[in-house]
């Protein structure tokens, strides 16, 4: 090991080591603790301080951590601290006798050296060969073997079934190129395929597929990439008109003739290999830990607070700096869970309902450790009553105020409202939705709990200057600020957990989210 990498990885641990002991990692000049905060025996979210908050920022968003980008030593630094903060305050593991829950996201390319793939119809068989007439995405242990069937839109819900065994054919165009509006449309009529049962899907290319351009797709399509789930993303075969029709005569007149909600079966097959290499087999952890409640029958339902700690890890130098601290996306929302665990085990009796702390790691990449969990939740899913994100908590870029998303969805609102009105010395604003445009309610880890039809929230700041960026550092945060949003996480939760009743949904918001985000439970 060179004495660089050495250092560095001393100096990691050593970090982890002195916030497992509750040693102060904040240097000299961390800010004097919350004036503002009132010491009360009746309210335990006095003990959260804007030292305390910034201490935890700085720990989180230290250098050291190199952007804790999913997967990452950082990452795994960071999910070691959490854990020791949880087990040292008294919270208990939330995955059995474990606090962590791994997800595979594992790094993959296909292996088109070993591509034999063919396509068969009246005008006799042809060869599908990648780089020339083809590209190729995903893949398949075994063979791959169906008869063609063309579909004209991957609009609305696929039926399950309804594709069993067959090879799905869209057509692609590529009006404007290999935009990004065309990758993404490739990715839906894929994943659409795949819920109806197809066993892999042809992307019919338009007529503006020149060879340079099908030699470019394959080469970017073969380039590896991080899947999240053990098995192989479904097979995706971007193929050429001359190659098709020299296979099928007529097929891409057919597949341009469909209207959208039109299928038709044609006389062709799809038959071969399409094999995959898994170049790294990781899996990252998300961190998940409960305070059990007090109540005798209520402590089976759950209250779940919702932060990733992720970021984006080591990117393009700015002013010199390559290193994506994340201090307020989302060192901020992660400090504040732990500070809400901190002053709730300080309690002297839990609350009545059990809450819940959901570390997630791969928000940053799609949400993906969010969705692993509430797939695979360590309780049943109809257990948790309510859900608050809190990403992105400690900017003041609109002065003392916090955005409240989702507060016209369910009673969820109106109770924070409340708590925040009877509480001035927080100092806060709790806003509506300040850019409704911009849909960040289904943006962050809070989606995939409503898509699950649990009530949520989402406590916010806004997006600013230092988003994504690496100025984004514990220096940038307001953590006066940021403590008083935890505090009123604290209050909300605690209302929450000992209301005799849950949390409600709006009827027309839960309409809209189930039209938003799928079936729901």
């Amino acid at each position: 090991m060179k004495v660089r990498a050495l250092v560095a990885t001393l100096a990691v641990v050593g970090l982890v080591l002195l916030a497992g002991a509750g040693v102060s990692l904040a240097p000299a000049s961390s800010p004097d603790p919350d004036t503002r905060a009132i010491s009360s025996e009746t309210d335990p979210s006095a003990i959260i301080t804007a030292e305390s908050m910034y201490n935890r920022i700085y720990f989180l968003a230290n250098d050291a951590l190199q952007g804790r980008d999913t997967p990452s030593r950082g990452l795994e630094v960071a999910a070691a601290y959490l854990v020791s903060e949880h087990r040292r305050m008294g919270s208990a593991p939330g995955m059995g006798d474990s606090y962590y829950q791994r997800w595979p996201y594992r790094l993959m390319a296909p292996d088109v050296d070993a591509v034999a793939l063919s396509l068969e119809g009246e005008g006799g068989s042809q060869a599908v060969e990648v780089g020339s007439n083809a590209a190729v995405r995903g893949g398949a242990l075994g063979q791959i073997s169906g008869d063609l069937l063309l579909v004209g839109s991957s609009e609305g819900a696929p039926a399950a079934g309804s594709m069993e065994g067959k090879v799905a054919v869209f057509a692609l165009p590529l009006t404007d190129g290999w935009s990004n509006q065309v990758r993404a449309l490739s990715l839906r009529q894929a994943r659409f395929a795949a819920a109806s049962g197809a066993v892999a899907t042809i992307h019919l290319l338009g007529p503006e597929a020149t060879p340079e351009l099908v030699g470019e797709l394959a080469e970017q399509l073969a380039d590896p990439a991080r899947f999240m789930g053990e098995e192989f993303p479904s097979p995706q075969l971007y193929l050429t008109r001359d190659a098709a029709e020299g296979a099928v005569p007529g097929l891409a007149q057919a597949v341009d003739g469909l209207s959208d909600d039109e299928t038709r079966e044609v006389d062709g097959r799809l038959h071969g290999q399409l094999p995959m290499e898994i170049l790294d087999d990781a899996h990252p952890p998300n961190v998940v830990a409960v305070i059990p409640g007090s109540d005798p029958v209520l402590r089976d339902e759950y209250v779940v607070l919702s932060a990733h700690f992720d970021h984006v890890g080591i990117g393009q130098p700015m002013d010199g700096d390559s290193i994506y601290n994340g201090a307020d996306d989302n060192a901020s929302g992660t400090s504040a869970l732990l500070e809400v665990a901190r002053a709730i085990n300080a309690m002297p009796e839990a609350p009545r309902r059990s809450v819940m702390f959901t570390h997630v790691s791969g928000e940053e990449k799609g949400l993906l450790g969010a969705d692993w969990f509430v797939e695979n939740p360590p309780v049943p899913i109809e257990s948790m009553v309510a859900n608050i994100n809190a990403d992105m908590i400690g900017s003041d870029t609109h002065q003392d105020t916090l955005v409240v998303i989702g507060k016209e969805y369910s009673s969820l609102g109106p109770l924070v409202d409340d708590i925040n009105a009877s509480m001035p010395e927080l100092g806060l604003v709790t806003s509506d939705d300040l850019w409704p445009e911009q849909r960040f309610f289904y943006r962050s880890d809070q989606f995939h709990f409503m898509r699950k039809e649990i009530p949520s929230l989402f406590f916010f700041t806004g997006v600013h200057e230092c988003y994504h960026r690496p100025c984004d550092t514990a220096d940038f945060i307001d953590p006066d600020k940021a403590a008083r949003i935890a505090r009123l996480l604290t209050l909300s939760v605690l209302e929450i957990a000992n209301a005799d009743a849950r949390p409600e949904w709006d009827a027309a918001g839960l309409a809209e989210v189930r039209e938003l985000t799928g079936t729901g439970r």
